[in-house]
């Protein structure tokens, strides 16, 4: 089979799930080519990664629009570009079936197949900004084009294949499809108590993630608990780095909270296994923006740190109350608290809760079976 991954940047560290669909695609015999507007040969990548790549054809789509094309009025130069992106598609999409990331791109790509007497199937596959944010938008009206011409709408959790259903999409033709991790390249560490207790964030300083929530709790724990020992380690980088830095002064938590900067994908895994608990507070953004489900938490899962994270989005899909990990409502300050208290206080519970969450990702967000399982849906629709 033929298969054209749709993406906006390739390959991208923050979209390491496109990169392994991609080359899961490739181990299993078809011929992949990968559409981008933005081409990243420099992206940082292992030698078998690298390698991999070599089998995969690029191609350059949109182009970037002719600067001439600036001196006409905007609706012709508009309807220049369009008829430009659609027949530039046509002459270079070679595929038996489309896989766009990202609603946006789907869209692209159905505008450009419009019309198109045997065009390839499209499935456009939802991930995070690109149904909240939009939902609070418009009611997802942008997409109104592509739900009539998309032959299958994933996403990556149930309450945004809610929101596309209601939005307009046939619900025949949307479906929710877990992303994954190499949950088996992950070692499992079972909890050890020890002191201080470290605890860690990983994640953009933005809004829905929450951060601030975590920078509360943790002061409220200081103020009712102040014997107990622990630290807490933010990785990462975003506009409310400052913002964020200055709520640790004014809680009086500078020797007890560390800003680390951006971390590299293998930083961050040492520095999830060497901690005690992660915490992933997230929110919903003022904007509307909401998590997909995070890695960091299957990941974290997988290598046997347990989690304090929140009934958000899709989160509890991953995560069960005291079965797997602990939870609590966005921006419930006391919440979060008494879980982070309840994991110092109960060696016994960390050890639980990390056996059952690598159970759980090893069962349910395994990378290999849910690739597997995206091509099967691949294959059953062209057939």
């Amino acid at each position: 089979m033929k298969i054209c991954f749709s993406v906006s940047v390739f390959p991208a560290l923050s979209q390491t799930f496109v990169t392994t669909q991609v080359l899961y695609a490739v181990r299993q015999g078809h011929e992949v080519t990968v559409a981008c507007q933005d081409y990243a040969p420099d992206t940082p990548l292992s030698e078998d990664v690298r390698a991999a790549l070599e089998q995969v054809r690029i191609v350059i789509w949109p182009r970037r629009k002719p600067l001439l094309l600036g001196l006409l009025p905007t609706g012709w130069a508009d309807r220049i570009v369009a008829r430009l992106r659609r027949d530039l598609w046509r002459r270079t999409c070679d595929a038996d079936l489309v896989i766009a990331h990202f609603g946006y791109r789907g869209a692209a790509v159905a505008r450009a197949q419009r019309g198109w007497h045997g065009r390839p199937p499209l499935v456009t596959i939802f991930h995070g900004r690109d149904v909240s944010v939009e939902h609070r938008r418009n009611g997802l009206s942008r997409y109104e084009g592509l739900f009539d011409e998309g032959d299958l709408h994933l996403t990556v959790n149930a309450p945004f294949a809610d929101l596309l259903v209601q939005s307009g999409a046939p619900a025949e033709r949307v479906a929710t499809h877990h992303l994954g991790i190499p949950v088996a390249q992950y070692a499992f560490f079972p909890p050890q108590p020890r002191s201080p207790y470290k605890l860690l964030s990983v994640s953009r300083l933005v809004d829905k993630k929450g951060l601030h929530v975590a920078i509360a709790a943790l002061g409220m724990l200081h103020a009712a608990h102040p014997g107990i020992d622990w630290q807490y380690a933010i990785g990462g980088d975003g506009p409310l780095s400052d913002a964020l830095q200055q709520q640790v002064i004014d809680a009086g938590l500078q020797d007890r909270v560390a800003f680390l900067g951006p971390l590299s994908h293998e930083q961050t895994l040492h520095r999830i296994a060497e901690a005690d608990a992660l915490l992933v507070p997230s929110v919903t953004a003022s904007d509307g923006d909401q998590e997909g489900i995070p890695v960091t938490l299957m990941e974290a899962m997988a290598l046997g740190t347990p989690v304090c994270t929140t009934r958000h989005s899709g989160i509890p899909e991953l995560v069960s109350h005291r079965e797997s990990g602990l939870l609590s409502d966005e921006h419930d300050i006391e919440g979060l608290c008494a879980n982070i208290l309840a994991l110092f206080q109960d060696p016994a519970l960390s050890t639980q809760l990390a056996t059952a969450a690598r159970r759980k990702v090893e069962n349910d967000f395994n990378e290999d079976r849910q690739n597997a399982q995206l091509l099967a849906r691949c294959l059953a629709l062209i057939a």
